[in-house]
C-alpha cells in the first residue's frame, strides 16, 4: 500500500510527511546503508513505507502538543501544514518544514531497524534499584519514563514551542 504524502494542502487522508524517494535520498546522503539494503525488493519497499507511516504518526503523537502554531484546516489528517509557525530566525515555515521531513526520516530508520519508539512502559520509569547479575540500575523517584531521541528532537526544535536554536552572530 503506497504512501499518501502531505503536500501542504492539508490532505484529509495523508499518512506520511515524506515520500519514499525523499527518505531514500536523505539516508543515501548520510550514508545510512541499512535503510537501502535490497532497496528494490517489494517486501523491503513495503517495510520502508510502513516505517515512514509509523514515523509520521510518532512525530505527531510525541511532539504534536508542542508544535508552534495551529493546524491549517480542521479536516487535515496530520498536524502539518500549520498556520502561524516560524523558525527561530523568524522565517515562516510553510507546508511540511524540512525539519519535520528530516525528523520523520530519522524516526523511520529507527523503526525500520526494529526500535519501538513508543513502547508501553512498566512502572513509569520510577525504578529505585534493579540488579540483574552483575548489572545494576537505579533511577531517581522523579525519573521520566521512556527514551529521549536526541537527533529527532533537535531536528524538530525550530518547530516546537520553547525550542531554541543556536544563532550565529557575524562579526
Amino acid at each position: 500500500m503506497s504512501l499518501i504524502v502531505e503536500d501542504g494542502t492539508g490532505k484529509s487522508n495523508a499518512d506520511a510527511y515524506v515520500t519514499l524517494a525523499e527518505c531514500d535520498a536523505y539516508h543515501t546522503n548520510l550514508g545510512n546503508s541499512d535503510w537501502l539494503i535490497d532497496a528494490e525488493d517489494a517486501a523491503n519497499v513495503a517495510g520502508r513505507e510502513n516505517a515512514i507511516k509509523k514515523a509520521t504518526a510518532f512525530i505527531d503523537a510525541r511532539y504534536g502538543g508542542r508544535f508552534k502554531g495551529v493546524r491549517s484546516t480542521a479536516e487535515q489528517a496530520l498536524l502539518f501544514p500549520r498556520y502561524g509557525i516560524s523558525d527561530n530566525d523568524g522565517y515562516v515555515l510553510k507546508n511540511v518544514p524540512t525539519a519535520v521531513k528530516r525528523a520523520t526520516c530519522e524516526a523511520a530508520l529507527k523503526l525500520f531497524l526494529g526500535t519501538d519508539l513508543m513502547p508501553d512502559l512498566d512502572r513509569g520509569g520510577k525504578v529505585i534499584s534493579e540488579t540483574v547479575g552483575p548489572i545494576s540500575t537505579t533511577y531517581s523517584s522523579g525519573a521520566p519514563a521512556g527514551t529521549k531521541f536526541e537527533m529527532i528532537e533537535n531536528l524538530l526544535r525550530c518547530c516546537l514551542n520553547g525550542g531554541a536554536s543556536v544563532k550565529m552572530i557575524r562579526a
